[in-house]
């Protein structure tokens, strides 16, 4: 089955074990998928031989940054969601598990995606990284209107500042490229040009 119409690929950032992911990937939507937690990867990698969507996903076992290197990146021990880049952030929902700081690969989505490939949908959920990940999208967030991706992010301002930036600032970014029409809907913002 091919999602009519979708000429694209949706960036999942944050992709945690790829629910966003392979609900694109089965209606025939290209994904490319950022998940740093090797739990996680173990988990898409399954689901991608599973639904038999290898030819349309693309994994970076990375934290989408605003910088190409290496980030230290804080896991939970016993979960699946919520590890961060900020210790305080990875914390902050479950204060009793253990916290474990690695280093990850870091890539600014700028750097994997052709100028002259479309992007339909762009969804960032990162405990709070969010402002690194779109600061490391600016060539594909400053595409003229029709053209940009729509954009769903977390927007929780206690994540945010465990990350040492903010709604505000964020929402001052994009609207230096074009994206001044965001709703909020409960912590998602969603944003698109117009």
């Amino acid at each position: 089955m091919r999602a009519e119409g979708k000429n694209g690929i949706f960036v999942d950032v944050g992709a945690n074990v790829g629910m966003a992911s392979f609900a694109a990937a089965v209606m025939g939507v290209r994904v490319l998928a950022f998940e740093p937690v090797f739990e996680n990867l173990q988990r898409i990698c399954d689901g991608v031989y599973f639904n038999r969507v290898g030819d349309l996903m693309t994994v970076f076992e990375a934290a989408a940054s605003d910088r190409l290197g290496n980030v230290t990146f804080h896991k939970l021990v016993g979960r699946l969601d919520n590890s961060a880049v900020s210790a305080t952030g990875a914390k902050l929902a479950f204060k009793s598990n253990e916290e474990i700081a690695l280093q990850v690969r870091s890539i600014p989505i700028d750097e994997v995606i052709p100028e002259s490939e479309p992007v339909l949908l762009l969804k960032i959920d990162v405990q709070g990284w969010e402002y690194h990940v779109l600061k490391g999208a600016s060539k594909l967030l400053s595409r003229k209107k029709g053209e940009a991706p729509y954009i769903i992010y977390e927007e929780d301002e206690r994540l945010l500042q465990a990350s040492n930036s903010s709604a505000k600032e964020i929402r001052d970014f994009l609207q230096s490229v074009g994206y001044h029409e965001c709703t909020q809907h409960g912590t998602d913002a969603h944003c698109i040009k117009k």
